[in-house]
């Protein structure tokens, strides 16, 4: 299939804490925001791509819960907004999880131009840190997830699953155009560069697109940095504040350098050096 024009947008928002209609207006002010910004980009060629759990906020005491399939109304809100405005739009909520209705998924879904689910993954790996830690509240996920967006091969993860690089190996290897990464990555010593750091060096490693946005403003626990970012397969990071368009000529050039055939499943690792006298 060939690739047809595709323009990103990583989106960051201050998110209202637990208020998921206040959360859709701001998601749709920020995507008819950037349609006005740029007339002369097709809207089915856009794609908005916007932090982790944007819906809700993190929020990991009693989370709310949302049905996916068939939809709940704030998604199937969602989805009549994506096909109004013929964009595709990549956002985060809790997912109702039917085997623990306490815990959630924390789900990143993607909508198509048409309103239609083009893809969706729920998050492996959860945050263990913090009074109420994200493990207690959400379930994991078991799978990452790759589906096929206007003749990309996308993948998807969420926040903490960045710290993980296996992930990402499958990603390589599944053939990957471009992975997006919602976050709500709080602030800190070393995070905002820990951040760009770790998603730069997936994008290079992969030799894939990667585009990662951060939430922005602070919720009644933790601030953020409000980071957009869109790595080239080299790891330039492309983002200037406007829609960026990819290039299949620059995964060609990028992947001249044959590394994903080479890559392994597992390395052994073997002590080696001097042993010391018994």
């Amino acid at each position: 299939m060939a690739r047809l024009p595709l323009f990103l947008s990583p989106t960051s928002l201050d998110l209202a804490w637990g208020r998921s209609r206040e959360n859709l207006r701001r998601i749709q002010a920020a995507v008819d925001a950037g349609l006005r910004a740029h007339p002369k980009v097709p809207p089915e060629a856009r794609l908005f791509l916007f932090p982790e759990l944007a819906l809700t906020g993190f929020v990991t005491e009693a989370p709310p819960s949302f049905r996916l399939e068939p939809p709940a109304p704030v998604l199937a809100s969602l989805r009549r907004f994506a096909r109004s405005r013929r964009v595709a739009i990549a956002a985060g909520f809790p997912e109702r999880n039917p085997a623990d209705r306490r815990r959630p998924f924390n789900t990143l879904a993607v909508f198509g131009s048409d309103g239609e689910v083009a893809g969706s993954y729920r998050k492996i790996h959860r945050f263990t840190w913090g009074k109420n830690p994200e493990t207690e509240a959400y379930s994991a996920g078991d799978a990452g997830s790759v589906f096929v967006h206007r003749g990309w091969k996308v993948g998807l993860a969420v926040c903490f699953d960045i710290r993980f690089s296996g992930l990402f190996h499958q990603y390589a290897r599944a053939g990957t155009d471009l992975v997006l990464v919602a976050a709500c990555w709080i602030g800190g010593p070393h995070k905002t560069y820990q951040f760009k750091t770790l998603n730069a060096g997936h994008a290079i490693h992969m030799q894939s697109y990667l585009a990662a946005v951060n939430r922005s403003g602070r919720d009644p626990f933790f601030e953020y940095d409000g980071a957009e970012y869109l790595f080239s397969p080299f790891g330039e990071d492309l983002s200037r504040g406007r829609p960026v368009e990819l290039k299949a000529s620059e995964l060609e050039a990028a992947r001249k350098l044959v590394v994903r055939p080479s890559d392994r499943a597992s390395y052994r690792v073997v002590e080696t050096g001097k042993r010391p006298v018994r």
